[in-house]
């Protein structure tokens, strides 16, 4: 089973040029062979990967692309492969593989040599880097990706321990939840998960964009500004996936079994249009999909996924069809059941709980309706 521990890097000035320059090569080579097989697609052909990396001694030997021979080989081959990654994913429903951009605020590159030796990073053509958050796995290291963003050098090292089927834990217990937007998340054991406060990270977000937009294209003082902005979008990222991953782990070490709503995220945040009489029909819906988006449901329930596996236990989805109009405890479906969004009282009987706890248990109570996660 793949494991991955990402770490900070301390690069020397040298270093810091040869990163560079990597990310470049791959920048180049990604998007002229990019290019290539677009134009053979259409008209009719098809370059495999195999095909692509074997211009890459032919790009190395012309007269420009001497500099591509500094970088190590196997980012750029990496760089090819994505090409096709891309395009796999593009038949899937993904969007269309597109050029990369010097201006895109995170630049990066996969090897598959790397290496640790006393504590630090090896990685071919760039040498020994300091690195700060390693923690040691059993297994192979078989991969890394280094990346630059607002001013920061990051590796995601990926480890092999060979371990397919993890031991699972026999704890016998069952969780339902229920994602929401007043509150993150309702657990069908009655807790009760508070959003992220993210309201003065926020107010630094727009005063940096306010800052950015007054500075002069192409000057100094807007590249400060552009680093400021990245730097707090960077840190919220972070904060982000800190509540993520923590709130992740909790639940999977707790349970062994998980039921979550197969929510469409996509068609949920689809924009509405206001009509001619009503023009600003569309304003509460652009606020509901920002605090869907803010959320990071999606995120959630791939780190569920993940690390339900990793520790022998499983993810369930079930259909959403009801779960917030069914009583859980005499089962009646009835629109009215839930008056507001914060009270669920039955109709039929009278049972009375919070909207968001009796969504849960109805989640947690799901039978027939549920698809093993994949």
């Amino acid at each position: 089973m793949l494991n991955v521990v990402k770490v900070r890097l301390y690069p020397k000035p040298k270093q810091i040029i040869m990163l560079h320059k990597t990310f470049g090569s791959c920048r180049k080579v990604h998007n002229l062979l990019l290019d290539a097989k677009i134009k053979a697609f259409e008209c009719g052909d098809k370059l495999s990967a195999f095909d692509l990396i074997k211009r890459l001694p032919l790009m190395k030997n012309s007269a420009d692309g001497t500099y591509l021979k500094e970088v190590d080989s196997t980012a750029l081959q990496q760089s090819v492969k994505n090409i096709d990654v891309s395009y796999a994913n593009f038949f899937r429903g993904a969007g269309f593989p597109t050029f990369k951009s010097k201006h895109n605020s995170r630049q990066s590159f996969k090897t598959t040599n790397p290496k640790i030796k006393d504590a630090r990073l090896y990685l071919p053509k760039i040498g020994l880097l300091k690195m700060k958050g390693f923690r040691e796995f059993d297994g192979k290291l078989i991969s890394a990706v280094v990346s630059f963003n607002a001013g920061q050098y990051h590796a995601s090292l990926t480890f092999d321990d060979k371990i397919e089927h993890p031991k699972p834990k026999h704890n016998g217990k069952t969780i339902g939840i229920d994602v929401g937007v007043k509150l993150f998340a309702t657990l069908s054991s009655g807790e009760m998960i508070k959003p992220l406060e993210l309201d003065k990270e926020i107010e630094q977000m727009k005063k940096a964009q306010k800052g950015l937009s007054r500075k002069k294209k192409g000057s100094k003082n807007r590249n400060k500004a552009k680093l400021k902005l990245q730097k707090v979008h960077l840190r919220i990222s972070n904060k982000r996936k800190d509540f993520l991953h923590k709130l992740s782990k909790k639940i999977t070490d707790e349970n062994q079994i998980i039921k979550i709503e197969k929510l469409n995220i996509k068609n949920m945040t689809k924009s509405a249009v206001g009509t001619i009489q009503e023009p600003k029909k569309s304003s509460g819906k652009r606020g509901l999909n920002r605090t869907i988006t803010q959320q990071s449901w999606g995120a959630f329930f791939v780190m569920l996924k993940y690390k339900a596996i990793k520790k022998g236990g499983e993810v369930i989805e079930v259909d959403p069809k009801y779960t917030s109009q069914k009583c859980s405890l005499c089962g009646h479906i009835e629109k009215n059941n839930r008056k507001d969004q914060a009270n669920f009282k039955c109709v039929k009987c009278g049972f009375s709980l919070n909207a968001d706890l009796n969504a849960s248990v109805n989640i947690v109570n799901a039978v027939g309706l549920t698809v093993k996660a994949s």
